[in-house]
C-alpha cells in the first residue's frame, strides 16, 4: 500500500499502521504493546470524550503535528447506515482501507488550500476477512461543527448566518478544486472562530475522492446534501433556520 508523502508505515503484530515520520516512534510504541490507538486515548489519564460515531477522544499531542494544535482527535471507525446493525466496527478486508484511504484524500486536499486538519496516524487490525480501524487528527481548536452551532449549545457564540456563509464557502471551494465528499452533512463540517470570522473546516474524509488538478466536482450534489441535512436537523430537533441564515448558505455557494 502507497502512503502519502510524509508518511512511514508502522507494522505490528495482528496490526498494520502508518504515521507522519516525527509521529512513528509514538505509533510504533503504542502499536507493539500490543495495543490500538484508540484503546490508547481511551486510557491516556487526559483524555476528554468527544460527541460523535462511537465515543471519540481528544488527548495532549505527543509530539507536534504539521499545523502544531496541542491536542489530537482519535477516533475508532465505525459502520453507518442499514449495515451497522450488523458490521458494527467491522470493514471487508477488500481494497484500500478506510485510514489510508482518508490520508490520502486529505493529504490531497491540504495541498489544493482546503481547511482539514492533517491526519497524523491510522491502523488497521485484521479480523479474518475484516478490519477494524483508528484514524488520529489534530484537533482544531475553538471549533464547533455546524450541527452543533445551528441547534446546539453553540458554545463558540456563532452567529447563523456568519456560520452558514462559511459553510457555503467551504462548499464552493471543494467543487472549484474538484474534492467530493459523498456524505456531506452537518457533523462533517467544522467551524472554527478567527479574528476574522468562522473558518469552516472539512473533517471525515473517508467518504471523499479527489479528481484530477484541474477538473472541479459538480456543483450540484455536495450541496444538495448539506440542504438535506440542515432540513434534517429542523425536523428533529424542532428548530427552523430563518430566511436570511439559508439566503446566507447560498451566498456562500456563491448563487446570485
Amino acid at each position: 500500500m502507497t502512503l502519502p508523502p510524509g508518511y512511514e508505515a508502522v507494522p505490528a503484530q495482528g496490526a498494520w499502521g502508518f504515521a507522519l515520520l516525527d509521529a512513528a516512534p509514538w505509533a510504533r510504541e503504542v502499536l507493539a504493546d500490543p495495543g490500538t490507538l484508540y484503546a490508547w486515548a481511551g486510557g491516556h489519564p487526559q483524555a476528554s470524550a468527544m460527541a460523535g460515531r462511537g465515543q471519540v477522544y481528544s488527548v495532549p499531542a505527543p509530539v507536534a503535528g504539521p499545523d502544531g494544535h496541542a491536542r489530537w482527535v482519535v477516533r475508532h471507525y465505525f459502520r453507518g447506515g442499514a449495515v451497522a446493525r450488523w458490521l458494527d466496527d467491522r470493514y471487508l478486508a477488500v481494497g484500500e482501507p478506510r485510514p489510508l484511504l482518508e490520508a490520502r484524500v486529505s493529504s490531497t486536499a491540504r495541498a489544493r488550500h482546503i481547511p482539514t486538519p492533517a491526519v497524523v496516524a491510522g491502523a488497521v487490525y485484521g479480523d479474518g476477512v475484516f478490519y477494524r480501524a483508528d484514524l488520529v487528527t489534530e484537533l482544531i481548536p475553538e471549533s464547533s461543527d455546524l450541527a452543533e452551532v445551528l441547534f446546539g449549545e453553540n458554545p463558540l457564540g456563532l452567529g447563523a448566518e456568519g456560520a452558514l456563509t462559511a459553510a457555503g464557502r467551504l462548499v464552493r471551494s471543494l467543487e472549484r478544486t474538484g474534492v467530493l465528499h459523498r456524505d456531506l452533512n452537518a457533523k462533517n463540517i467544522v467551524l472554527q472562530r478567527t479574528p476574522d470570522g468562522p473558518r469552516a473546516h472539512l473533517v471525515d474524509l473517508d467518504r471523499c475522492g479527489a479528481r484530477q488538478v484541474g477538473v472541479p466536482a459538480p456543483t450540484l450534489p455536495m450541496r444538495r446534501r448539506l440542504e438535506r441535512s440542515l432540513r434534517k436537523f429542523e425536523g428533529r430537533m424542532g428548530h427552523y433556520l430563518p430566511h436570511g441564515a439559508w439566503s446566507a448558505l447560498h451566498k456562500g455557494f456563491g448563487d446570485a
